[in-house]
């Protein structure tokens, strides 16, 4: 019988009494590897690139998007609009953010301007010499017939109020907003963008809307007012087509036809007079 004869592994030596190469070679890698890692130490942490780990505990800051998407995604938030109704009495809208979907100032002041043609109306919107003069941030007080009465311009919740939200709290400058931009961008929703910068400035009634206190009687409240003033614009080109042009072009016609330019002229000032009562008699009507 033939003796087997041990065959040569990576665990057997060689004739001069040496290692096997692969051994060799599994020893200087690892010489290798400890001599990068101590060059290393001042990268590598726990196996991780230290500038990983920075970056992963780095606070990360919400932006004013984000924010106010996070706030809305998880309770319903009020914008409460005081507006007139008829000569002396204010009523109170409450719009709902949320379910109107509003997450951008585009969005925000297309939904003001909306609600704003539907209060007047169509007609009367064409017809009145007044028009939105400003948007006015304010305090005020709610009654149980839903009235309100304003109590404060240029004011805003405490920053430390539970049912209201705003940022920043307590703002930077009051008012939170300019009263020019803010007409420009409720005439011009398109230059507001995607941005939600007077959205987060708002102060906004959180949870549920505002309702009256049943045991006092008045609750207060926070929000904007639609302030309404003449619309001088409209109202001079009123005056010059009726005054102007309309007693002008009688007087001629007159003189030509009757031949007489002081009855001409006659009619064309008693024309003047009755466009100025009638001027103020629709408008008395539509106030």
């Amino acid at each position: 019988m033939k003796q087997n004869r041990p065959t040569n592994t990576v665990h057997s030596k060689n004739r001069d009494g040496t290692f096997s190469p692969f051994l060799d070679w599994m020893s200087k890698a690892c010489e290798v590897f400890r001599s990068q890692s101590s060059q290393g130490d001042g990268e590598f942490e726990n196996g991780l690139p230290l500038h990983e780990i920075s970056s992963n505990l780095a606070p990360r800051v919400p932006s004013a998007n984000q924010t106010a998407a996070n706030i809305s995604s998880t309770e319903r938030l009020f914008l409460l609009l005081c507006h007139d109704e008829g000569r002396y009495a204010t009523r109170l809208l409450q719009l709902d953010l949320v379910s109107l979907q509003t997450t951008s100032d585009q969005t925000l002041f297309k939904l003001l301007r909306r609600n704003y043609q539907s209060m007047r109306g169509k007609w009367i919107s064409k017809l009145s010499l007044r028009t939105l003069a400003w948007i006015k941030f304010v305090h005020f007080e709610m009654y149980r017939s839903e009235l309100v009465d304003v109590r404060k311009i240029d004011d805003i919740p405490p920053p430390d109020h539970v049912e209201y939200n705003y940022a920043p709290a307590p703002p930077d400058v009051m008012p939170p907003i300019g009263y020019r931009h803010m007409m420009h961008l409720f005439h011009n929703p398109e230059c507001a963008g995607i941005d939600s910068i007077c959205l987060s400035r708002f102060p906004k009634k959180l949870r549920e809307q505002l309702k009256c206190c049943p045991t006092k009687g008045v609750n207060p409240g926070w929000g904007l007012q639609f302030v309404e003033g003449w619309d001088m614009r409209k109202t001079w080109i009123i005056i010059f087509v009726i005054f102007g042009l309309g007693s002008l072009v009688v007087a001629i016609l007159l003189t030509i036809f009757e031949k007489s330019m002081q009855d001409a002229f006659a009619v064309s000032a008693y024309m003047a007079t009755m466009a100025t009562v009638s001027i103020g008699f629709v408008q008395a009507l539509l106030t």
